[in-house]
């Protein structure tokens, strides 16, 4: 999941031009695997609401099923943002084809 809430993290870096964001996952205690309870982007400079909505999009395409049951949650850690732009370039074409796959259904 780290791996994911990076490539997430510096997809929507590259795609909204910010300088930096974090994006917070919350899963409930009881959820496994791939099953997360939310997505928030914090920090964010402006459009919090629409980048949280796009990094929900991009969990939803990577396989995830986002599920609040409103019980007790605890939050992953989020991405540091020290990446070289090669790792950057990467998590942003991972992103990008994964949610052109998922739209496509």
């Amino acid at each position: 999941m780290e791996q994911d809430i990076c490539d997430v993290t510096l997809w929507l870096i590259e795609k909204h031009s910010l300088s930096r964001v974090h994006v917070w996952v919350d899963r409930h205690y009881t959820q496994i695997g791939r099953e997360i309870a939310g997505v928030t982007v914090m920090t964010s400079p402006s459009h919090p609401a629409r980048l949280s909505d796009a990094a929900h999009d991009a969990f939803l395409a990577l396989g995830y099923t986002i599920e609040d049951t409103r019980a007790d949650t605890y939050g992953h850690q989020f991405c540091d943002g020290h990446h070289s732009r090669h790792e950057i370039i990467q998590a942003y074409a991972r992103i990008e084809d994964l949610l052109r796959l998922w739209r496509s259904q």
